[in-house]
Order: C-alpha cells, then structure tokens, then sequence
C-alpha cells in the first residue's frame, strides 16, 4: 500500500516563517521511506491540509499519515486538526487516515535546545585562543560538554566511555539513545584484547585510526586484508566485493579477536554468515556501517546471532566511529591490566 505522509504546521505570513517546514519536507523525502511526503499549513499559508489531502489522493496514495509539526498540545493538535480530519475522511471514506502525536516533550528536542545553547557560548567564547590551542584542554572540555548533553547516569559504567567517544567523534549526540550493545559485549572486547587477540577491519581507514601500540603490547595485532592481491584475485573471480573476500581470508586471524566494520555493510553480511556456518569465532563484533544501501539490513542481522556485538539501528555509521568505538575498549583494556 502505497503511504502519503503530510506534514503540518502552523503558518506564517512572512514566507521565510513557514521554510523550516518545506525544509523538513525535503529531508523526509531524501529518506525514501514513503511514496509522498507534502507539508501543510493551519492557516495564513497555502497549501492547506484539504488542498494536499487532495493531491496526495489523486496520486494514488492508499493511506495518509498526518503529522502535527507542532511543538506541545493545544487546540490545534487537540481540535482544530481532527476536526479537519474528520472532513477529509467523509469526502475520501476509503483512504485510510492516520493521525500522530505531535512532537511533544522529548528528550531529542532538549538535546536540540542544549545544543543552540552551546553554540551561542561557544560564539562567545570564539576569542580564546590559547584554549584552542591545548589539546588536551579540548579534549577534557569537549567531554565536559558531552556529560551536559547527555545523560548516562543510567547507563552500564563499562558502556559509558565507549557512547562517549562515539559521540566525540561524530559529533552526533544521538549515540546516546541508538548505540546497542549485547549483553556483556565490552566485557568480551575487553578479554579478547587483554589475551592478545587480533583486531580485524574491513577497510585499511578504519585500521590506520586504531591505537596500535596497547595492542600490539598484548601481544595482538591489527589486520585488514582488503587491499591484499590474493583478495582482489578472488573477489573478480567470484563476484563478490573485495571486503567479502576480505572476511574470508581473515578466518585464522579472527577467531577469538574483535572485528570492527564501519564501512562495508557487504563485510558485515558475510562475517555474519561466516558465524552461522560456524567458521568465524570472534569474541566481539563491532558493526556500524554506514550507508544507504544494506547497512540497516545488516545490522538488523547482527542482532541476530549469538556472538556479543556493538551496532546501531538506523543507516548512520562509519570508520570514525567505528575506531572510537575499539579505541575505547581498548582504554578499557588497558585499566583493566
């Protein structure tokens, strides 16, 4: 069944008012989880929500979501949109209306207004070089702030730093709430670490970015054999992309160890697999690769299997916080000696 979402909003009759809503609408649409996505306006601009359900209809929309952009409950939400429902439905009786809970008092929207909070301090405070030019001054600060916007007092201690440098990394506040880890999983990257097991990568970025050295010291090694000739052979013969094959020739090395894919949701497909024929043994999996195109798909997978995992749920992901993730196990690790 083909679904039209519209979106709606207030309405201004300054035309620079009602763009953050045209813009919502375009970053929904670049999602590609819907077959229409319109905004709508209460009042004072056009369109309004009669002249969109119209045009969602004509193409060929078989329900219709209706999402109130609106910040906290009030007539609007309570009376003014159903009441305009209503009307749609008894001139459309065979669409399917859904109506959705306005946007309302969510955690997503505090980190929201602590972040323009910190810009504008931030903007302030833009005249202090010599601050900007120690680094660990940056770093301490940078976690200062981090622990202002998010809240993990309830979170696992030994998940704590390892959600902290993905959102160091990124950037992404939103680590916070969609990192998931399997039960006991940094225990299991920690261990491994500690009895000088390997780290396998699915690409030479994500290796070149891991701290060495500690490894090295527990006497494992870092390993990414996707630039390997035999790989490159095999993966023209067979068809396959060359972070497939890469998993492939890493057998020897993984069993035991903690592999971490950030960037080839193939690789992550194919360790999977490898795990289900009961070839590969690692002792951890940390798979957050990003992409629109099976990175999802393959996460969703991971959660699947029974080997201990750190991977997230949406499409987000990649080699840096792939390597803030292992660099902070291996933190751990090293404590823990």
């Amino acid at each position: 069944m083909k679904t039209g979402v519209i979106l709606i909003s207030h309405g201004s009759k300054i035309s620079s008012g009602n763009e953050g809503l045209l813009k919502i609408a375009d970053m929904l649409r670049a999602m590609n989880r819907w077959d229409m996505v319109e905004p709508a306006f209460l009042q004072l601009a056009k369109p309004g929500l009669d002249e969109v359900v119209e045009k969602t209809v004509a193409n060929g929309m078989g329900r219709i979501v209706v999402a109130p952009l609106l910040l906290f409950k009030g007539n609007h939400v309570f009376k003014d949109i159903p009441e305009m429902l209503e009307k749609e439905r008894a001139k459309y009786p065979k669409m399917e209306f859904i109506y959705t809970n306005n946007i309302g008092a969510d955690e997503r929207i505090a980190l929201i207004a602590a972040d323009r909070i910190h810009e504008k301090l931030v903007e302030r405070q833009f005249g202090e070089k010599g601050r900007l030019e120690q680094p660990q001054l940056i770093i301490d600060e940078s976690f200062e702030i981090i622990d202002k916007l998010v809240n993990l007092a309830n979170i696992p201690e030994l998940q704590r730093p390892v959600i902290q440098r993905a959102i160091h990394a990124t950037g992404d506040t939103e680590y916070a709430y969609n990192l998931l880890f399997s039960s006991n999983a940094v225990e299991a990257g920690v261990k491994a670490i500690k009895d000088g097991k390997n780290i396998i990568t699915d690409v030479n970025m994500v290796k070149a970015g891991i701290s060495k050295k500690p490894v090295e010291n527990f006497g494992g090694k870092l390993v990414c054999k996707i630039d390997d000739n035999l790989v490159a052979d095999e993966a023209k013969r067979s068809g396959k992309t060359r972070a497939m094959i890469a998993m492939q020739f890493s057998l020897d090395e993984m069993q035991g160890g903690v592999v971490v894919i950030g960037n080839a949701p193939t690789a992550l497909f194919e360790l999977i697999d490898l795990i289900k024929k009961d070839k590969a043994k690692p002792a951890l999996v940390i798979g957050i690769p990003v992409g629109f195109v099976g990175a999802v798909e393959a996460k969703a997978a991971l959660k699947q299997i029974s080997i201990p995992y750190i991977t997230n749920d949406n499409r987000k992901g990649g080699s840096a916080v792939a390597v803030a993730i292992i660099n902070a196990v291996i933190e751990l690790a090293k404590k823990a000696r």
